[in-house]
């Protein structure tokens, strides 16, 4: 056989391996973006807790794709999140836990945009909406804090290393800066924050709370209830499980005294409400929130909307979350008016 007949032969077949070659990793990859994920992603035991927390999830009819890109996908964050399950899978610690990446969570808050637009456009809105930039660079703030490990329990709390690398500055000279530019305009309390992809979806478990120290959401119903105090006296905590994720961030200080810190315990005349009483879901508004309970009048016969708390003018020196009747009536709660000729006045 000629010289030019074997090298016919060799370029042919190398031809036919390549074509089954990628035949196979293109039909191994489609079956792995369209199969059932029992028989795909859960096939591997790393995978075993994260599919079984998604098959009792609110998300349990959605793919795992949907969220986190398939092997199909052109989302290079998610090739290198599947390549890297790959590589710790024959070279890491076989036991080490899944966890969610800072660099994963922009992509599965575009994804939280997509199934929930009202929710995103009323997050947008909220101050939850906030960014690194506007968090750990307002002159103001600075003034009068140092950067602490402890700013990102509650903004950018999926922020990797010490807080050292994500800011420049030290003391209380307003003169911090971001060390990479490209994250000022981040969200610094994402989606994910307060919600897991795969909580339960009974309704007291939709919230949970990502904690930074742990690199893991703690579903509500998991969170204690903080002992709050005024002066001696124990204040009655709402029992509502939400609300417990909001006082991960809007708690007291160690002294557990109400409204240390950045404190917003209910008390006063809203002694025992939830957060979620007053503030709607997502935009954290309270505007309608007086309506829902209040008459048009108040006890003391005036609108409750334009009393003199901060719920009127934030300038106001009673905080509508723990203003009491006698704070504008030292000397006693006066009696209810009734109009004359009413009930009230016949014998």
């Amino acid at each position: 056989m000629s010289p030019r007949s074997w090298s016919r032969i060799v370029l042919g077949l190398a031809l036919y391996c390549g074509v089954f070659v990628v035949t196979c990793a293109v039909g191994g990859m489609a079956y792995f973006h369209f199969a059932n994920p029992q028989n795909t992603c859960a096939s591997c035991h790393e995978m075993t807790g994260v599919h079984s927390d998604w098959a009792v999830s609110a998300h349990r009819t959605i793919q795992c794709r949907a969220c986190h890109g398939g092997a199909l996908t052109l989302d290079v964050h998610a090739l290198e999140s599947h390549v890297d399950r790959i590589v710790r899978h024959f070279t890491g610690d076989p036991n080490k836990p899944v966890r969610l990446l800072e660099k994963h969570v922009q992509g599965l808050v575009d994804s939280c945009q997509r199934c929930h637009p009202q929710a995103y456009s009323d997050w947008q809105s909220s101050r939850h909406a906030t960014t690194y930039a506007r968090i750990f660079l307002d002159p103001e703030h600075n003034k009068t804090a140092s950067p602490t490990d402890d700013c990102l329990r509650c903004h950018g709390m999926f922020y990797e290393r010490d807080i050292t690398e994500l800011v420049s500055g030290t003391g209380t000279g307003g003169t911090w800066s971001l060390r990479d530019a490209a994250r000022a305009t981040q969200p610094a309390i994402p989606c994910l924050a307060c919600h897991q992809v795969h909580a339960p979806s009974d309704a007291t478990q939709t919230a949970s709370f990502f904690d930074h120290r742990e690199r893991a959401h703690f579903s509500a119903s998991l969170l204690p209830v903080p002992a709050v105090y005024q002066g001696a006296r124990p204040v009655k905590v709402s029992r509502d499980p939400r609300q417990r994720v909001c006082m991960q961030c809007h708690a007291p200080d160690a002294t557990h005294q109400l409204g240390s810190s950045d404190d917003r315990t209910p008390a006063g005349v809203h002694e025992g409400l939830s957060c979620r009483d007053c503030h709607w879901s997502h935009t954290n508004s309270a505007k309608a929130s007086c309506n829902a309970c209040h008459p048009a009048d108040s006890h003391c016969g005036i609108e409750v909307q334009k009393m003199d708390t901060t719920f009127l003018s934030p300038q106001s020196r009673h905080n509508v979350h723990t203003v009491a009747c006698l704070d504008c009536h030292p000397g006693g709660i006066p009696a209810k008016k009734v109009a004359s000729g009413s009930p009230a006045d016949l014998p």
